[in-house]
């Protein structure tokens, strides 16, 4: 199992508040999407690496049955404290919730793993009843990035790259795509540059909620004309058990 952030990078990573990002609100309207269109929305879904359960929060709040589990001893975000096992490891879930799920969740969480498909497939074994497996990671190694490198993680994915894992898993691959396109070519220009990013995610303060709101307008936009074969910041895979 993947080993947890430590607590200064949870720190930076899930401040309070978090939830209001635009880069979370963005993503979490990609992910809703997906499971609308490749799951039976009304089935348990499983978030595996949930952090302080950001995602739990966002898609509980429309309608998914969700979960989270995360092996740090996190303190989950208040709204979704029942819903977020923290310092769990995923494949001791009581079985009932285990049996019961039929998706499970990995958003950014293989790319801190050397051995993603050995990790999967373990995971898997610990889920007889799945379907269906979501993962999403950050994309193109090209955009590597001091950002990479404190988070720990071990590579960034093209499409192709994601789908092997999900096959050397065990797993069919039925969707893949990239998104946050336009984040793309400043992420190229930083690097060649040779300037570092910022590793500090900064929630929206309540005044300024509204432009995250409509900064992740603009990506729904964007994931909705773009074509998934365009290379972006992040990329998603969705993947059927076999």
């Amino acid at each position: 199992m993947p080993t947890e952030f430590s607590d200064n990078q949870y720190a930076l990573a899930y401040p309070d508040g978090i939830e209001h990002h635009w880069w979370n609100r963005a993503r979490s309207w990609i992910i809703l999407r997906l499971l609308a269109r490749y799951t039976d929305i009304e089935s348990p879904v499983v978030e595996v690496g949930c952090g302080r359960g950001v995602e739990v929060l966002s898609l509980a709040g429309a309608g998914v049955d969700i979960r989270g589990v995360e092996l740090a001893p996190v303190s989950p975000l208040p709204q979704v404290s029942d819903r977020v096992h923290a310092g769990v490891d995923a494949r001791e879930l009581p079985q009932a919730e285990r049996d019961a799920a039929r998706t499970l969740l990995l958003l950014d969480v293989i790319e801190h793993l050397p051995e993603p498909a050995e990790f999967l497939r373990d995971l898997l074994q610990h889920y007889p009843q799945l379907a269906t497996v979501i993962v999403t990671v950050p994309a193109r190694q090209e955009l590597w990035s001091n950002y990479d490198e404190f988070y720990g993680h071990q590579r960034r994915y093209s499409l192709d790259e994601l789908r092997q894992v999900g096959l050397a898993s065990g797993l069919e691959s039925v969707r893949a795509g990239y998104f946050f396109q336009s984040l793309y070519l400043p992420a190229r220009l930083l690097g060649l540059i040779g300037r570092d990013r910022g590793t500090q995610i900064i929630p929206p303060s309540k005044s300024m909620r509204w432009l995250h709101h409509l900064i992740a307008a603009v990506f729904k936009l964007e994931h909705s004309l773009l074509p998934r074969s365009l290379p972006g910041s992040s990329a998603y895979a969705v993947f059927a058990v076999r």
